[in-house]
């Protein structure tokens, strides 16, 4: 369901020409699913960037051209693309629209903060800086129970959520 609303969404933004590429960041367990749904359902050709594909992509760009400037659709492996080593070329490079797959394991929850959470949260942060970017962020369990988490999460979507006042009517207006 997921999967399909948010793909039904990019597909539009394509076709009405509000994007010009998609780039869609998920686990790697899931990266093959989320490319055969794009092709089979939506007609896109989408280039799977995880470690054991990465090289051969490169292979394929021109000098100093990103994968991302080269493939307008990309499943990547958020894990993968989360590292210092990737994440400032993919934030440079990537397309206006993304979907962020299991967007809530792109936050802390205000108690424990690894540093995989944390360069996922870096990661995310900085797409949604980009105000021209189109940034979908896909979740079936947008809230676990963690105010603080909630909070990080739609705090991506607009930084004065972060701190709203969701017990009265003038904040959960402003997070509708």
């Amino acid at each position: 369901g997921k999967t399909i609303e948010s793909a039904l969404v990019a597909a539009e933004l394509l076709a009405i020409g509000e994007a010009r590429g998609l780039a869609v960041l998920c686990s790697p367990a899931l990266a093959e699913q989320w490319a055969q749904e794009l092709a089979t359902k939506f007609a896109l050709d989408p280039q799977l960037v995880l470690p054991s594909t990465v090289r051969r992509l490169e292979r394929e760009c021109i000098a100093g051209e990103s994968v991302f400037e080269r493939f307008p659709v990309t499943v990547v492996s958020t894990d993968f693309i989360k590292s210092d080593r990737r994440r400032h070329e993919f934030v440079r490079t990537c397309p206006d629209l993304v979907i962020v797959d299991e967007a809530h394991t792109c936050v802390s929850d205000g108690d424990h903060v690894g540093r995989a959470r944390t360069q996922r949260h870096e990661l995310v942060e900085a797409l949604a800086a980009d105000a021209e970017r189109h940034l979908l962020l896909v979740t079936a369990t947008p809230h676990s129970g963690k105010d603080a988490t909630f909070r990080n999460l739609i705090g991506l979507l607009d930084p004065e959520l972060h701190v709203v006042d969701l017990e009265q009517v003038r904040g959960r207006e402003l997070l509708a």
